[in-house]
């Protein structure tokens, strides 16, 4: 997360300077719906995509845009290995 901020607060007076550029973070659906297991994850996206909000409103009106980019889970072994905790638990909640 911090690296995503401190290269824009590099580059993005330079972006402003030429009135276009592109910065991009990688966040996750974390960000908006946390499982309960992984709050310190989804803390972080959070946060990422706040400060992606912030920086999409300071560049309104110019040619540099922000973004984040949100993907979901991918088919993993700990995936796997989460979604079966999940389904042999009936009681246990995601939330």
């Amino acid at each position: 997360m911090l690296g995503g901020v401190r290269l824009a607060r590099e580059y993005l007076p330079e972006m402003l300077k030429k009135n276009w550029g592109r910065i991009i973070f990688i966040s996750s659906e974390s960000g908006l719906m946390t499982p309960g297991p992984m709050i310190h994850y989804g803390m972080t996206k959070t946060a990422q995509l706040a400060i992606s909000r912030g920086l999409a409103e300071l560049t309104k009106g110019t040619k540099v845009t922000v973004n984040s980019v949100l993907p979901g889970p991918t088919r993993s072994e700990g995936i796997v290995d989460f979604l079966r905790s999940l389904a042999s638990d009936p009681e246990r909640r995601m939330m």
